[in-house]
């Protein structure tokens, strides 16, 4: 948007070319457009400019003068058009470059502009002023000041010769006509297959509009007379010459070899890295990103379907999102696991698994998932209505077939895979998917004609939500692992309730936080990631990463029982880690403003999601640890005794250990079902003293001999007066 003020009164000619190139009276008679001295042109004007200090000044502002309405001022001048017949962004933006070459000026009333100060002026001759932006290019070009070569590399090519729109061919005496003006601007190569394609453009004009026509092309079909000329005719409004277009190919690919450096052909989000692996750079979007150093000249993005989406700002997600957000642990923790998404790959340890928040209808379960959404993209959940959101939703659902989020999974190349009610599934899809995802939701099948394709395994974090736990949901027979690679976080309300959890310890989700995280996320979202992805490779070259890891890993052992640290658990204390690295990685780089949150509040969040987890996980140890403090006497004896319990001679810990009859543990763990999978969580935990293969146990009463120390971690030991397991204060008197 532009404005223009002068000191004489407009004449009724001004006004009308005024009014023709889309300008506005500012002041004056608003009905009968009199004493009118100032004009205003919006979005749908655009304004070329020419500045006095260019050398061509003198030469091409008076044929100007003679052909449209100009504005004069000090410092040069300036000629408004109706945008109506090159609205489209690509052509604008091609003009802009090429006029910009030849440092001519084109405003397309994107912004607001500074106000001018001058004198209109129509042409003296009485003649109507040209209206059309094309007929202004028209007469630059023919001022031959290098407007051709700038927009299409050059003038003539062998025996072709380039106008404005049209690419005539001199044989002799005769000219013909070949086909719309076509030229060459990018070489490009893809990064996996190493194939050369050149991006081919056409400015196509039907009746009065023009449009610029880009695809990027194989070599082999640009090489192709037939196809290429069939591919154009069936996208453009305009006579082509066969033969001749064929020829005129040859000598732009002559030309553009040569002279265009290759750049990498992205066509998929994600990051990108160097021939030695190192990171150079990410794609967010449509967006570019690189670490320090990189040549942006290298890449060219073109993402047909990103994943990525942006609305608002960053300033504002904060305001809006995580000033609420803040006010919740587990909200704040989740925030966390979604941002740590994007960092696994850089440190080593680390491996897939799915984070399930589970709890009764009602909860926020879905919020959740939508907030952590709004790092990356769309918000909109299953079901729900995305009017006003652009990009589409990075929110699955479980509904979808296996193969297909497999194959999703593989494609989510930054952040999380997000997944809303997982319980919708057969017990047995579920089984396979967490242990297929854990271990990189890779695929290896044979082609028709005999060629293995295979994805390769892929380490991504899946946030999903669920009204029940997934070590209640998996199979019987689910393969050992299963539990690690599910982390249950309970936030309550449903019908599932665990030993050692308050149901009001962390109250999940209060009203007031709800509506004013729903309030938000609609319209601030996608802007985190960007910030974030910049924080991660400004960081990268001189980052300890892997050491700050180790530490907050330490941490988070210290402060849980023995038993977390065991085996696969020690996985997930891992990636509850990367989860508090990654919020410190944000708020040291203000991605995060600490005007909501410091170190602290993301500590605190990560530990209560981590803190959940580990009294869903290991709630049968609660449940067992009861039911044997309520024994008032554990004999040692053997087999032979027929009891369900009792104690073997074997200690461990300074504990002793324990024979339990599964008919014993039916008792504490009633449900079909239920004692296959605590058997597999006692085996994984290393709780069991012997898993001899092979053992021969049939026809004896099935027991489970396990080690007691773990009690220890919930204050209770053995009394060797009262053979019995007894609560202890926590300072061990």
């Amino acid at each position: 948007m532009k404005r223009f003020y002068s000191r004489e009164t407009l004449s009724a000619d001004i006004i009308d070319a005024a009014l023709l190139s889309g300008g506005k009276a500012l002041d004056g008679d608003m009905d009968s457009l009199t004493e009118v001295k100032s004009l205003q042109f919006n979005e749908h004007t655009v304004i070329f400019s020419i500045l006095k200090t260019h050398s061509e000044y003198g030469h091409v502002v008076p044929v100007l003068l003679k052909h449209f309405l100009v504005f004069q001022t000090s410092l040069g001048v300036f000629l408004p058009f109706s945008k109506t017949s090159i609205q489209d962004s690509k052509l604008l933006e091609f003009l802009q470059w090429a006029l910009g070459s030849i440092k001519l000026h084109l405003d397309v009333g994107a912004s607001q502009e500074e106000a001018e100060f001058g004198q209109w002026s129509t042409p003296d001759s009485g003649n109507q002023p040209k209206s059309l932006p094309f007929e202004f290019m028209e007469v630059v070009a023919a001022c031959e000041i290098g407007l051709i070569e700038a927009m299409y590399g050059r003038r003539v090519f062998k025996n072709f010769e380039f106008s404005l729109d049209v690419v005539r061919r001199r044989k002799k005496d005769d000219v013909e006509e070949i086909a719309p003006c076509i030229w060459i601007d990018k070489i490009l190569q893809d990064p996996d297959t190493g194939h050369i394609s050149t991006r081919i453009n056409i400015l196509s004009r039907s009746g009065m509009k023009y449009r610029v026509i880009s695809s990027v092309v194989a070599n082999g079909t640009m090489q192709d007379t037939k196809k290429l000329t069939e591919w154009i005719v069936s996208v453009v409004p305009s006579v082509v010459d066969r033969k001749g277009l064929g020829e005129l190919v040859k000598e732009l690919l002559r030309d553009a070899f040569p002279r265009i450096d290759t750049q990498l052909w992205i066509k998929g989000e994600g990051w990108l890295r160097s021939d030695d692996s190192v990171i150079d750079a990410c794609v967010c979007g449509q967006e570019l990103l690189t670490a320090p150093g990189t040549d942006l000249k290298r890449f060219y993005v073109d993402v047909s379907a990103p994943r990525l989406s942006q609305s608002g700002t960053l300033e504002d997600w904060n305001r809006d999102v995580l000033n609420p957000v803040s006010k919740n642990y587990v909200l704040t923790g989740a925030i966390q696991l979604g941002l740590a998404a994007s960092m696994i790959d850089f440190l080593p340890g680390l491996s897939s698994c799915i984070f399930n928040f589970f709890g009764g209808a009602g909860r926020g379960k879905t919020l959740l998932l939508s907030t952590v959404a709004s790092l990356y993209g769309n918000t909109t959940a299953p079901g729900q209505s995305s009017v006003g959101r652009g990009g589409r939703s990075i929110i699955e659902t479980f509904g979808s077939t296996q193969r297909a989020l497999q194959a999703k999974s593989q494609q989510a190349s930054l952040g999380p895979m997000l997944i809303d009610e997982i319980g919708s599934n057969s017990f047995g899809d579920l089984d396979r998917y967490v242990y297929e995802t854990g271990n990189g939701a890779s695929r290896t099948r044979l082609s028709s004609n005999g060629d293995v394709q295979e994805s390769p395994p892929k380490t991504l974090f899946v946030m999903t939500t669920g009204e029940e736990p997934i070590m209640s949901l998996v199979s019987r027979n689910a393969r050992q692992g299963v539990f690690d690679r599910g982390v249950d976080i309970n936030i309550g309300g449903g019908d599932v309730s665990f030993e050692g959890q308050s149901a009001d310890e962390y109250v999940f989700l209060p009203d007031d936080i709800k509506k004013a995280v729903s309030a938000g996320i609609p319209s601030q979202y996608g802007t985190v990631a960007p910030a974030f992805i910049q924080a991660l490779l400004s960081e990268m070259s001189g980052q300890s990463w892997e050491a700050e890891l180790h530490d907050i890993k330490q941490d988070l052992v210290g402060s849980y029982p023995s038993y977390v640290s065991n085996g696969g658990a020690e996985r997930v204390l891992t990636r509850f880690a990367l989860a508090v690295l990654a919020g410190r990685v944000a708020l040291r780089n203000k991605v995060f403003s600490e005007q909501y949150v410091d170190e602290i509040d993301l500590f605190n969040g990560v530990i209560v999601c981590a803190n959940l987890w580990v009294t869903t996980r290991w709630n049968h140890l609660y449940r067992l640890s009861e039911a044997l403090i309520s024994q008032k006497r554990i004999l040692q004896s053997s087999p032979r005794s027929g009891l369900k319990l009792y104690r073997h001679q074997e200690w461990r810990g300074n504990m002793p250990t324990l024979m339990i009859s599964k008919e014993y543990l039916e008792e504490v763990f009633p449900g079909v079902g239920q004692m296959e999978k605590i058997g597999k969580q006692f085996k994984e935990d290393e709780l069991i003293v012997r898993t001899d293969v092979g053992r021969n146990t049939v026809g004896k009463v099935p027991y489970y001999h396990l080690q007691t120390a773990w009690l220890k971690d919930l204050q209770i030991e053995w009394s060797e007066d009262r053979e019995a397991f007894i609560n202890v204060e926590p300072d061990g008197n």
